[in-house]
């Protein structure tokens, strides 16, 4: 019972105080939002899945598509610890059955490569360092474990990238354009575009996270898109098992979604998570329904610098700028007096042709 005590609140104090690195692996799966925080300086992250889908369109003759995707997302924390290389991406498997081109259905088996994505995220924002803010009181259960006004303040970070969507991939994110193509419902999008987000994270009540991505998506296209996640987590009792529900808004021209979530993540030890989760959407232009299994890793080699060694580092290296000004001032004195030695053996010389031609 004291182990588990322990475990559990050594687990919240790791995300909650500190919670850009993580002892523990720390992924976005089962979601589909980015959390505001980075893996942490020197930490690659795979977050791999596979995803099972029936998709029906009612404006399309009742067109169908059983979807079977490979979805990754590859995470490296770059330079320092708030800034992150995100590479993510899917490949699909699609049997679709097209009932539009009657009389005759046609059955499409398509094996392809849906949109990509690379891009970089910053943490603009941590309140979680502001220890008068989110200081542990020794003499208060209540007041560690109630919501105060600045659990309202988030952590913040934006995120910039570039979408590559190739020709038979899912445009403006329509599973069915590949049906719609040569009908009146066809559209064409720009291989390249852009994305750009911003990304808030919430900490309260010692168990729960709250993360919203607002998204301007398929920037550089006649029709861009936007996009916003909700997902909020829950950490069990057994700090091994957590929850998930999440709420994603899709709107554009071309394509218009509501999709709901809910999902379970185990973590199966220190670098390894696995996951699985459900979800459906709520209107019949297309129907979606879908399970999503996933694993989660990481190759650590990220290095803990104490606060001594920081502040004797930083000393260091103000030292080195004041070496580096003393010797830059001395060098500069050093021209100044040859300068003037020159000027003054120059004035010498030409006193005594002077003083010669006088003679």
């Amino acid at each position: 019972m004291k182990y588990t005590i322990t475990l559990i609140l050594t687990f919240f104090v790791i995300n909650s105080v500190t919670p850009q690195y993580t002892e523990v692996i720390n992924s976005n799966r089962p979601g589909s939002s980015q959390g505001a925080f980075s893996v942490g300086k020197n930490v690659l992250q795979f977050e791999l899945g596979a995803g099972f889908s029936d998709l029906s369109h009612e404006n399309l003759n009742f067109s169908y598509i059983k979807e079977k995707q490979a979805i990754y997302t590859i995470r490296y924390g770059l330079l320092f610890e708030k800034l992150e290389l995100i590479i993510n991406g899917s490949i699909n498997e699609n049997n679709s059955t097209n009932n539009y081109v009657s009389p005759v259905s046609k059955n499409i088996k398509d094996r392809f490569i849906n949109k990509q994505n690379i891009g970089f995220k910053y943490l603009v924002f941590d309140p979680y360092k502001n220890k008068r803010w989110h200081k542990t009181s020794l003499y208060s259960w209540k007041e560690n474990n109630s919501l105060r006004w600045i659990d309202l303040i988030p952590a913040t970070s934006i995120y910039v990238g570039a979408n590559y969507v190739p020709e038979d991939g899912y445009l403006y994110n329509d599973p069915f354009s590949i049906i719609k193509k040569r009908t009146i419902y066809e559209t064409k999008e720009n291989e390249i575009s852009v994305k750009a987000s911003l990304i808030t994270q919430h900490h309260f009540l010692n168990r729960w996270v709250l993360v919203n991505n607002f998204t301007y998506d398929r920037i550089g296209n006649k029709k861009t898109t936007l996009n916003s996640i909700t997902t909020l987590t829950h950490n069990f009792t057994n700090p091994k098992w957590s929850s998930m529900v999440e709420l994603e808004l899709i709107k554009n021209d071309i394509y218009s979604d509501y999709l709901l979530k809910s999902g379970l993540a185990y973590l199966l030890a220190r670098n390894y998570q696995l996951d699985a989760s459900i979800g459906s959407n709520f209107k019949a232009n297309p129907n979606i329904l879908y399970f999503n299994i996933g694993f989660s890793t990481r190759l650590d080699w990220h290095k803990d610098v104490n606060p001594v060694e920081k502040g004797f580092k930083k000393k260091q290296r103000q030292r080195k700028k004041l070496l580096k000004s003393d010797k830059k001032g001395e060098k500069r004195s050093q021209r100044e007096s040859k300068k003037n030695s020159k000027k003054q053996k120059k004035q010498e010389r030409k006193s005594k042709k002077r003083s010669k031609r006088n003679l």
